[in-house]
């Protein structure tokens, strides 16, 4: 069966290098649509879905008028709406397999916008004057490819056609994987530097469980990212073992970036959710994401060119309440497992942020915040120790065959082996 690929350019600008990855693409075998989402004028490349229509899709009519009535800004926004709605029905009716981008900061901004709207999967790549920058605002939490064109998209030359070949080959062979396959069951796992032992201690047991694992970096755009596949229905299970970036969100860390969803999809989407305070003792900064001077004289752990600065009474009382705000939303089996030895490598004995009492302020106000139906467990382990991962799979592993909350509402566990 023929594949086919949404091509997506500004065709009154970047015209004739659509029309170019246009025939390279079709030379691999692969069928095309071109949509033309320009806004300067008439299109140098022949569409096969036009600017009109992409703007009738934003519910804007298809006139030139309508144009003439935008101005630049109103024009793109018309430009991203319309060609979300488009790319996501011919992806529903099954007509488009993949959807590939080119342009400069204009182009690369619609195309970015309409692939963030897709699902986790489907082929997605572009190419970009801008691709050497930060582009974290273009790809979002989802699975963007970005090919850097160094020069210009502007004026045909055999360096720039060079680079259009090898990306359109590149999505063409994304083309060619099929879809994902889902033999077992999965687990949605949080991780970050100071606290990926826990998470590696987790991995065989899932395994021998029959589930996949995967894993989720901290780090702002992971955390967000899980929350985005459980509520597009590809995770059977949540061990949220390190919701750390709330603590960078306080302060502008390293690792910030929680977002309205996060806490809060496993729960509106039915799914069971094990949340643990993995890395909550600490926010991590960097000399890109410099330490407010508040912090300043706070205890600290070098971890790289990043260090982990101590969360104290107050932070801690914070993060409770934040959490418990969300989790008491939740429509889905939930628990809470509280390693009360430490929240990370650094929160340990002898460790430079180990503060056990601060350490359980937090669990105080988490359990006094909690709804009762929310299971609370805690054990006098490290999170590190095997034990506490050997428990979290045990509860998560219960909660996904039988749909519902495993063990105790409220109890304290000593080391188990």
């Amino acid at each position: 069966m023929e594949r086919t690929l949404l091509i997506m350019a500004t065709l009154d600008t970047k015209g004739k290098e659509a029309g170019y990855v246009r025939d390279c693409v079709r030379s691999s075998g692969v069928g095309t649509l071109v949509m033309d989402v320009g806004t300067l004028g008439g299109p140098l490349t022949e569409a096969d879905i036009p600017a009109a229509d992409v703007l009738g899709a934003a519910g804007l009519g298809t006139s030139g008028g309508a144009f003439a009535a935008l101005c630049r800004s109103e024009a793109v926004e018309a430009m991203q709406k319309g060609g979300i709605a488009i790319a996501r029905r011919l992806l529903e009716e099954g007509r488009v397999d993949g959807i590939f981008g080119l342009g400069g900061g204009t182009g690369t901004a619609i195309a970015a916008a309409v692939m963030r709207s897709l699902p986790f999967g489907v082929p997605k790549v572009i190419v970009s004057t801008v691709a050497s920058r930060d582009v974290r605002e273009y790809v979002g939490t989802k699975d963007i490819v970005m090919f850097h064109s160094v020069a210009d998209l502007l004026g045909s030359n055999r360096f720039i056609r060079r680079i259009l070949e090898q990306a359109a080959g590149a999505i063409c062979g994304m083309l060619g994987t099929g879809a994902m396959e889902n033999p077992a069951p999965i687990v949605a796992v949080t991780a970050y530097g100071i606290n990926s032992r826990c998470a590696m201690n987790v991995e065989p047991l899932l395994e021998g469980r029959g589930y996949e694992m995967i894993g989720f970096h901290a780090n702002g755009v992971g955390g967000m990212a899980m929350e985005e596949m459980v509520g597009e229905g590809l995770i059977d299970g949540v061990l949220d073992l390190t919701p750390h970036e709330l603590a960078d969100e306080m302060f502008g860390g390293y690792c910030r970036g929680i977002g309205q969803k996060r806490f809060r999809a496993a729960g509106e989407a039915g799914v069971p959710l094990l949340l643990a305070p993995g890395g909550l003792d600490n926010a991590v900064f960097s000399p890109f994401y410099p330490m407010p001077e508040t912090l300043k004289d706070r205890r600290r752990h070098d971890h790289d060119d990043r260090f982990c600065v101590r969360m104290e009474r107050e932070e801690m009382i914070a993060f409770a309440r934040v959490i418990a705000e969300r989790l008491n939303e939740s429509g889905g089996p939930a628990c809470v497992l509280i390693p009360s030895g430490g929240f990370s490598e650094a929160d340990m004995p002898g460790g430079e942020l180990y503060d056990p009492e601060v350490d359980r302020i937090f669990t105080h106000e988490l359990k006094r915040l909690l709804r009762d139906v929310i299971t609370l467990e805690e054990m006098n382990v490290h999170i590190s120790d095997p034990a506490f991962a050997r428990r979290a799979v045990d509860i998560i592993d219960g909660m996904v065959r039988t749909g519902r909350q495993t063990g105790p509402r409220r109890s304290e566990t000593g080391r188990q082996t």
